[in-house]
């Protein structure tokens, strides 16, 4: 049933939400150690690899998760292909890392680079045979399952990096950790998981996932090049040091992201396949999923910005100066990229990978030109073209998905611009303003956040609108609201919309009416949908 989903969904979202709280924790109290520990040309050096690295990463998935997340039905057979499939994707990645290592080298001009590729070449493997494990925990909504995975591997490849860090190994204890949670991630996944592959069956074809998975593969690849094509310029144009900078300050933007984003796709994306087919229940989801963005995301974001030279003071420490400026002109990107999630699980969970991957094509080249146009300013130029390249396609990549899969995004467009004017914005201008107008580090940071923090009470205590949102959002992190639970404060849609939405033309209702009649659903535990990876 319809409920029974909803009631799914806000347990799955309390527990994964309650999960990034802690990983919250875990990465931002190692980053304040490791900052103190390590020099900005050691965490400069390993991104420099990373920017690359992680593309084969991407190439090793090859959107099988999330082909498997969109299917409305997976046997034994299927998966225990896409498990050889993947385990042999990623062997051929760790090669063809290895391989071409001399290339790498001879890209960023200096040998440093060399022993970190082939350590981090031998993950591949790793990875691969970890797919469709972690899929399998996901697709049986075993939230709590996938939690110990996650903290787990984050508290052991923290404790490895600490340990060498202070020891003296410099760029190597960056390496580790990263080695470390790999490898805890696939054993704790694989004694988790009840599901077991055997041999591979060439009778069961997954041609099928392949044609869902190339448009997947295609749009995360373009995605990742426009998110880390500043990486490699500035490697390239300015070395490890300045890169060290602008890595800090991107891993301080990725924290929150990584800690909302990825773990929402795991539960809003299986929940609105799995209502695909009806279009009022779809609409509404969307608006309640998108809440999470406005919320919380765009709210951090803001007040973060504001705050961002005490901040960077008490994270980083003193030596790390350079790193308020960028971290200030990359939050405001952050607030575009926390919101706009929502146009990706629309085409994913219509099964409309191809028509992301045409709008990829397009709007991300013009994002990277955007990054290395502010090259000759540095680091922060970078930063700027980021945040003006997000905000532009935020607005054109809502607007494409709604035509696409036939949602009417007005209502969407009108729910993100409100929060952002009433909330969002107010609160970051107050965060700035009580960071300006005493001296000191702690009472910088502790008056703008404050005000910030301060504004956001008073609304909600005063507007009832914003008032209501909130604790529609506050039970859905807790898992006290379902995610099709209450309405949403967004502006009455008076007309009906034409619709043509994967292979169909119907009439969508009006959202506001009744949903339609409830249609029985897989119970939780049945063996339908995977994890993914982000954009």
């Amino acid at each position: 049933m319809t409920s029974d989903l909803g009631r799914v969904a806000a347990r799955g979202a309390g527990v994964t939400l309650a999960t990034q709280l802690a990983r919250f924790v875990l990465q931002f109290g190692s980053v304040i150690v490791l900052a103190r520990l390590l020099t900005p040309r050691d965490f400069g050096v390993v991104a420099m690899v990373t920017a690359i690295t992680n593309v084969m990463e991407i190439v090793r998935d090859f959107g099988l998760s999330s082909a498997a997340i969109q299917a409305k039905h997976l046997n034994d057979a299927e998966r225990t292909n896409l498990f050889w499939v993947n385990t042999g994707i990623g062997a051929a990645c760790a090669l063809t890392a290895a391989v071409g290592t001399p290339l790498v080298v001879a890209i960023y001009g200096t040998s440093t680079v060399r022993p970190i590729m082939l350590a981090l070449a031998g993950l591949f493997v790793v990875s691969g045979i970890n797919t469709q494990f972690r899929a399998e925990l996901s697709r049986s909504l075993r939230f709590g399952a996938l939690a110990v995975t996650d903290i787990g591997a984050q508290c052991g490849g923290i404790a490895v990096a600490i340990a060498l860090a202070a020891a003296g190994a410099g760029y190597w204890a960056v390496v580790a950790q990263q080695a470390a949670a790999v490898v805890i991630t696939c054993l704790s996944n694989v004694v988790q998981c009840r599901w077991r592959p055997g041999l591979p069956k060439r009778s069961v074809s997954i041609r099928h996932f392949f044609r869902f998975g190339g448009g997947v593969l295609g749009t995360q690849v373009l995605g990742y090049a426009t998110n880390n094509a500043d990486n490699v310029a500035i490697g390239i144009h300015s070395g490890s040091g300045p890169l060290g900078l602008y890595s800090r300050a991107y891993q301080l933007l990725l924290v929150p992201l990584q800690q909302v984003n990825a773990p929402m796709t795991r539960v809003v994306l299986p929940v609105l396949s799995r209502v695909q087919d009806e279009d009022a229940v779809f609409s509404r989801y969307l608006q309640k999923a998108q809440l999470l963005g406005c919320y919380l995301l765009a709210s951090v974001f803001a007040v973060a910005a504001g705050v961002s030279a005490p901040l960077v003071a008490v994270v980083f420490g003193p030596r790390w100066h350079g790193v308020a400026p960028i971290f200030a002109a990359l939050a405001v990107g952050g607030i575009f990229r926390g919101i706009g999630q929502i146009s990706y699980w629309m085409y994913l969970a219509r099964g409309r990978a191809g028509a992301q991957l045409k709008l990829y094509l397009v709007a991300r080249p013009v994002m990277i030109a955007m990054m290395i146009a502010g090259l000759p300013w540095g680091p922060f130029g970078v930063a700027v073209g980021h945040s003006v390249g997000f905000f532009l396609y935020w607005i054109v990549s809502l607007w494409a998905a709604g035509r696409s899969v036939g949602v009417d995004t007005r209502p969407l467009f009108a729910q993100a611009t409100r929060t952002l004017l009433v909330i969002s914005a107010p609160a970051g201008a107050l965060a700035y303003l009580g960071s300006s107008l005493v001296d000191g580090t702690l009472p910088r940071l502790g008056l703008g956040l404050a005000l910030g923090i301060g504004y956001l009470a008073l609304v909600a205590t005063f507007s009832a609108p914003e008032r209501a949102n909130l604790r529609l959002v506050s039970g859905l992190v807790t898992g006290r609201r379902r995610l099709g639970q209450g309405p949403a404060t967004v502006p009455p849609v008076s007309a009906e919309v034409p619709v043509a939405a994967a292979a169909r033309v119907r009439r969508r209702p009006v959202l506001g009416l009744p949903a339609p009649r409830e249609e029985r659903y897989p119970a939780a535990g049945s063996r339908r949908y995977s994890d993914t990876t982000r954009p």
